[in-house]
C-alpha cells in the first residue's frame, strides 16, 4: 500500500505537460520507485508492479485510454521494470552503490528498462491507433527520455533510503552546497541573455562539489534537488514551449556524471578505509610478534639467573637453620650475584631494543608534519579532535630518521586524540616546531585534554603502564626512545587544562660544519 501510495503521488506530481495527452512526461520517476521494489523485494510484489500504471491512470485521469489498453500498457511498463530489478538480484550487485561496477549495472538496468518500457507503449498505442504510426518513433523517444531520467534519479534515492538508511546532516557545507546548486538554476533560466541550455553546464559545478564531498548519497540528493528546479524552472521560463524535453536530455547526461563521480569517490574513501584497517592489523601483528620475540628472549636470558636464585635461596635458609652462617653469607652472596647478572642481561636486551640503527637523512619538517596530518585527518576527524600545525620561521629540515621521527609524532598525537575522545574534554592538538635553545629542535605536541591522572609518573614512564582501556603502554616510551636515540631529550609537562609533549633533537653538525638546518 505504501509503494501504490508513492506510485500516485510520484506519478501526479510528474504530470507535467504531458505528450499527446498521455501518460508520457518529460520526467516519469514512478518507474524508478518499481525498479527500485523490484529488487528489493523480488516476485513477492510483482502483482503491484504490474498494476501500479494502471491503477495511477484510472484513478488520477480518469484513463485517457481505454481500460484494456490502459492494463496492457500497465503490463508491459511495469513488467519491464520489475525484470529489471529482478535481473539486478541475479547480478553482483550492492544497493548501496558505493563502487563503480554498481553503479554502472545500475544504468545499465535503467536503460534496457526504458527502452523496453518506451518501446512496447509506443506500438501498443500504434497499433490500437491511440498515435500515427509515423509518430512512434518521437512517442518512443519522449518516452525513453522521461523513463530514463525518472529512473536514474529515483531509483538509487529509493535504494541508498532503504539500505543504508543514513540520516543527512544539514550544516554549514551542505547549506553552502544547496545555495549553489539553487543559485546555478537562477543562473540558467534567470538569464534572459542565453539560452537555458548555454548555461546548463553550471549544473556541473555544484553537482561534482557535492559529488566529491559526500559520494554517492551526495550525489543522488543533489540530482533529485537540480531535478525538482529543472522542472519548476521550465515551467516559469518556458510555458508551453517544449524546451523541457530537451533540457531532460542533458539532464540524462548530468545525471550520469554525477552518479559515476559520487560512486568513485565512496568506492576511494571505502578504499582507504580498507587500507587503513589492513595496516593497523598488521601493525598489531608486527608489535604481537615483537613482543612475543622479546618475551621468548628474555624468558631465555634471565631462566638461568631465576634457578641459580630459586636454588641459592633453598641453601640460604637451609644454613640460616642450622646456624651455619658461614654458609649462609656465602650463599647469599651468590643469590646477589645472580640478580646482578639478571640485571644485566636485561638491561642488554634493553640496550638492543632502544639502540636500532638510524638512518638519518635530511627531513623536511614542514612535509613531514604535513604528511603526518593527512595520515590522521580522518581517524580525528571522526573524533571530532581539530589539527593544527604551526612550523616557525627559520625551521626548514634537520638530519633525523624520518621513519622514526614520523612515528614518535605520531604516537603522540594519537595518545592526545584517544584522551579526548575517550573523556569528551578538549576538541584540539597543536603541532608545533620551534628553535631551541643550544642548536636544538623542539617538537612539541599539546593539547586541551584532561590531561594526565594524578599518580602516573609523567618523568619516568613504565612501558605497558597506560589510562586507555585499550592502550598498550608503548606509545609515549616509544616517542622518548626515538628522541633519546637521537641524542635528544623528552619532556611532558600536564595539568587539567591539558597536556604538552615536547620532543628535543639536536641539530647534528654536517661534514662542512653547518648547522643542519637549511635555509
Amino acid at each position: 500500500m505504501v509503494y501504490l501510495a508513492a506510485y500516485f503521488v510520484l506519478d501526479y506530481l510528474s504530470f507535467v505537460r504531458p505528450f499527446h495527452n498521455l501518460g508520457i512526461t518529460p520526467w516519469n520517476p514512478s518507474p524508478g520507485l518499481s525498479l527500485a521494489l523490484g529488487y528489493l523485494g523480488g516476485l513477492f510484489f510483482a502483482p503491484f508492479l504490474l498494476v501500479a500504471p494502471a491503477l495511477s491512470e484510472i484513478a488520477l485521469r480518469g484513463g485517457a485510454t481505454s481500460f484494456a489498453v490502459a492494463l496492457a500498457a500497465s503490463l508491459s511498463t511495469g513488467g519491464s521494470y520489475l525484470a529489471a530489478g529482478l535481473g539486478l538480484r541475479l547480478l553482483p550487485f550492492n544497493p548501496k552503490l558505493d563502487s563503480l561496477r554498481d553503479v554502472l549495472i545500475l544504468i545499465a538496468a535503467a536503460l534496457a528498462a526504458a527502452t523496453a518500457a518506451a518501446v512496447t507503449y509506443a506500438v501498443l498505442l500504434g497499433f490500437v491507433g491511440a498515435v500515427a504510426w509515423f509518430e512512434l518513433r518521437e512517442v518512443a523517444w519522449h518516452g525513453f527520455v522521461g523513463n530514463l531520467i525518472g529512473t536514474l534519479v529515483t531509483a538509487p534515492l529509493v535504494l541508498l533510503a532503504v539500505v543504508q538508511r543514513q540520516p543527512v546532516k544539514l550544516d554549514l557545507v551542505n547549506i553552502l552546497q544547496l545555495s549553489a546548486i539553487l543559485a546555478a538554476l537562477t543562473i540558467v533560466f534567470g538569464y534572459r541573455e542565453a539560452t537555458a541550455f548555454q548555461l546548463f553546464y553550471l549544473l556541473f559545478l555544484p553537482l561534482l562539489w557535492v559529488a566529491l564531498s559526500h559520494g554517492t548519497l551526495g550525489a543522488v540528493i543533489a540530482l533529485v534537488v537540480i531535478q525538482i528546479g529543472l522542472i519548476v524552472g521550465a515551467e516559469i521560463r518556458f510555458g508551453s514551449d517544449p524546451g523541457l524535453n530537451a533540457l531532460q536530455v542533458l539532464m540524462i547526461a548530468l545525471a550520469i556524471t554525477g552518479l559515476i563521480v559520487g560512486a568513485i569517490v565512496s568506492e576511494r574513501a571505502i578504499a582507504a578505509v580498507r587500507l587503513r584497517e589492513q595496516q593497523a592489523a598488521l601493525s598489531r601483528a608486527f608489535r604481537l610478534r615483537s613482543a612475543g620475540e622479546i618475551a621468548a628472549t628474555i624468558a631465555h636470558e634471565i631462566n638461568q639467573p631465576l634457578t641459580a636464585v630459586s636454588a641459592y635461596s633453598g641453601i640460604a635458609v637451609d644454613a640460616t637453620e642450622k646456624k651455619n652462617w658461614e654458609l649462609a653469607a656465602s650463599t647469599i652472596r651468590k643469590v646477589k650475584s645472580e640478580c646482578d647478572r639478571a640485571n644485566d642481561v636485561l638491561r642488554s636486551i634493553r640496550d638492543v631494543l632502544s639502540q636500532g640503527a638510524l638512518y638519518k637523512t635530511e627531513v623536511d619538517i614542514g612535509a613531514l608534519l604535513s604528511q603526518l596530518s593527512d595520515v590522521v585527518r580522518d581517524d580525528l576527524e571522526k573524533k571530532n579532535v581539530y589539527l593544527h600545525i604551526d612550523v616557525a620561521s627559520g625551521v626548514t629540515s634537520v638530519l633525523a630518521d624520518a621513519v622514526q621521527l614520523q612515528q614518535a609524532v605520531h604516537n603522540l598525537i594519537v595518545n592526545s586524540a584517544e584522551a579526548i575522545f575517550g573523556s569528551g574534554v578538549g576538541d584540539r592538538i597543536d603541532v608545533a616546531a620551534r628553535l631551541g635553545p643550544g642548536n636544538t629542535l623542539v617538537l612539541e605536541v599539546r593539547d586541551n585534554g584532561p590531561g594526565f591522572p594524578p599518580g602516573v609518573d609523567t618523568v619516568a614512564l613504565a612501558p605497558f603502564v597506560t589510562t586507555k582501556l585499550e592502550g598498550s603502554g608503548l606509545g609515549l616510551v616509544v616517542a622518548r626512545s626515538i628522541a633519546e636515540g637521537h641524542g635528544g631529550g623528552f619532556a611532558i609537562h600536564s595539568n587539567d587544562r591539558g597536556t604538552a609533549i615536547q620532543l628535543t633533537l639536536p641539530v647534528v653538525k654536517d661534514k662542512h660544519g653547518t648547522d643542519s638546518f637549511t635555509d
